[in-house]
């Protein structure tokens, strides 16, 4: 087994997780995205040139240009419930090496230059550093905007989306796992949509329309969330946006993000409890989300991740028809411990 580098339009590398939605769907939706740069790599266990999947096998999406955004995203066949045997939420060996060889292989590559765009985040990162020199006795730091910067002052840290509860277990045994924000307390449920499933969008409200989110409106989205998107990622997703007519100022929004979860969904203050939220879910999901994650039998899935004991979201979710079907997390884990994890594991 080994590592190659996979163009997006892999016609295996699309057989192999299409046959595992909707368990493979964040790593299918960013393998798709057209916004890829030119220091992004699309990894896996089988080559390009093979014509039938094997049984065990990893994937990974990684563009270390993106930080302090999502770099890294990894898919392992080993995350379908009753892989192998097994009782126990471990992969088998095989899958297990598969990841530990991804995790390898990109501990090699080089470190792209950090997007110039994101040069603001690195001075954040600087600042928090000298206002928090230490961390606390369990290693994190407390919620700040400068907390999911911190990373950015050690090149070979990265951000890992979405991460299977297995993928944890084998980063935190071989030593990689790091524990500040985000990480392992902060357990998110991955809600899954059908998209034929989906209730009806109601009408808006008098004195509301739908659009999209413009450049202009980019200020307040990043003003609402603590999560950092530079206006270039926000304005390459696709959005859906409710807009007071007369001001023609933004009330509510949602975004579908790079791997396709729903992303920085917001009702303003003034605007909640009408059932705007749950409209725009289901407007943008419609849109935007067909025929981008369809198996093997013409089902089309999008999805949310939901933290645990988020009440408002998830209601939002259930109201929808999504079905919280596993765990996930967000992590940061220490590439310059990798490059012989799978020989000594």
């Amino acid at each position: 087994m080994q590592i190659y580098e996979h163009p997006a339009t892999s016609p295996i590398l699309r057989k192999a997780l299409k046959a595992l939605l909707p368990y493979s769907i964040n790593l299918i939706y960013r393998s798709q995205h057209p916004s890829r740069t030119e220091d992004a790599h699309i990894l896996s266990t089988f080559s390009p040139s093979v014509t039938k999947v094997p049984q065990c096998w990893a994937a990974a999406y990684l563009d270390r240009s993106m930080r302090p955004e999502t770099e890294l995203w990894i898919f392992a066949a080993g995350e379908k419930p009753h892989h192998h045997s097994s009782a126990t939420q471990d992969f088998c060996s095989t899958c297990k090496r598969a990841v530990l060889l991804i995790l390898d292989y990109m501990a090699t590559l080089s470190i792209p230059p950090l997007h110039p765009n994101n040069i603001p985040a690195l001075e954040l990162a600087k600042q928090h550093e000298k206002e928090h020199p230490t961390p606390r006795p369990d290693g994190s730091y407390a919620l700040s905007t400068g907390t999911y910067m911190r990373h950015l002052l050690e090149p070979k840290v990265v951000t890992l989306g979405c991460c299977h509860r297995a993928v944890v277990q084998i980063c935190r045994e071989v030593g990689i796992l790091r524990f500040e924000f985000p990480g392992v307390d902060a357990e998110l449920n991955k809600f899954i949509f059908e998209i034929t499933e989906l209730p009806e969008t109601k009408e808006l409200p008098k004195g509301l329309r739908w659009g999209e989110m413009r450049e202009h409106d980019i200020a307040v989205v990043k003003e609402r969330t603590s999560i950092p998107r530079s206006t270039k990622t926000l304005l390459s997703l696709n959005s859906v946006g409710v807009f007071e007519e007369e001001m023609d100022t933004p009330v509510a929004w949602a975004f579908l993000g790079l791997d396709g979860s729903l992303t920085a969904l917001h009702t303003e203050e003034g605007y909640r409890g009408k059932g705007i939220a749950k409209a725009v879910a289901a407007k943008i999901f419609r849109q935007y989300a067909p025929g981008l994650a369809v198996n093997q039998e013409g089902n089309a899935y999008s999805h949310a991740d939901v933290y645990v004991g988020n009440l408002q979201s998830e209601s939002v979710c259930r109201s929808l028809g999504g079905k919280p079907m596993w765990k996930c997390f967000w992590v940061r884990i220490n590439l310059e411990k990798a490059r012989s994890l799978a020989n000594s594991a």
